[in-house]
């Protein structure tokens, strides 16, 4: 087994993790980064360790969480002292609290899932590779619970064309179920639109026999209103279901 540098630096420590070439390599270096950070805590007098067993955990979830968010500003922070700056730090933290909020339940729903680590890394990954917050947000939204391989692949395909692996229309339909799903009762909305696109369906196939040379032209563009909305609206529930495991 090839030995593993260890680095003296923080600096040095995020190098060699993002240079890592499998998962087991980065989280070795990732553990390494929380190590450093502790320390440089505690050179400053910042409390990172809490003596009550009960409590370990807690503090090992929150501490990582400053971790991710650290990291965030850093990156998304690099013109430092700029106005600009200081503007897309506040965007990522806040896309990043939305996104942190959605790995836990996530995790929460599947313990072993690994869903807070991976979504934080997609999100890291990708405002590494200049995607502004709510791009990379979205992005890693849709990569979701993907490995190690197939996360490469998607990132790839993003530096390339923009989009993940699956295209950019299987990507826009995804952003744009992703953001009607992030909406209060987003999901509702979906299920009543398909279901009054439905019963307007149904209404206007069975007026149609009945309806006048005058009619027929405004019941005709209620089926094929009905029928689109009955068509997009079933795509998004589609999806909805699909991103369950993502």
């Amino acid at each position: 087994m090839e030995e593993r540098r260890i680095p003296e630096t923080l600096e040095e420590a995020y190098g060699l993790r993002d240079s890592a070439g499998s998962l087991q390599e980065r989280d070795f270096y990732q553990e390494q980064v929380y190590l450093l950070r502790r320390e440089e805590y505690r050179s400053r007098g910042i409390r990172t360790e809490i003596s009550s067993r009960r409590r370990e955990r807690q503090s090992a979830l929150e501490f990582s969480r400053e971790m991710f968010f650290l990291e965030v500003m850093e990156i998304s922070g690099r013109r430092s002292g700029s106005r600009e700056a200081r503007t897309a730090q506040q965007e990522a933290r806040r896309y990043a609290t939305r996104l942190d909020t959605h790995a836990f339940l996530k995790q929460l729903a599947s313990p072993h899932s690994g869903a807070v680590e991976l979504y934080r890394r997609n999100y890291l990954e990708l405002l590494r590779t200049g995607k502004p917050p709510a791009e990379a947000y979205y992005l890693s939204r849709v990569i979701g619970l993907a490995g190690e391989g197939e996360f490469r692949r998607a990132t790839e395909s993003v530096r390339e064309s923009g989009y993940p692996t699956k295209g950019r229309l299987a990507y826009t339909v995804e952003k744009t179920a992703i953001q009607i799903r992030d909406l209060p009762g987003g999901m509702i909305l979906i299920l009543l639109t398909f279901f009054a696109s439905l019963f307007a369906f149904v209404w206007a196939t069975q007026t149609w026999d009945r309806a006048g040379t005058g009619t027929i032209f405004f019941v005709s563009l209620g089926l094929i209103a009905a029928g689109g909305l009955m068509l997009i609206s079933a795509i998004f529930i589609v999806t909805f279901i699909r991103s369950i495991n993502k």
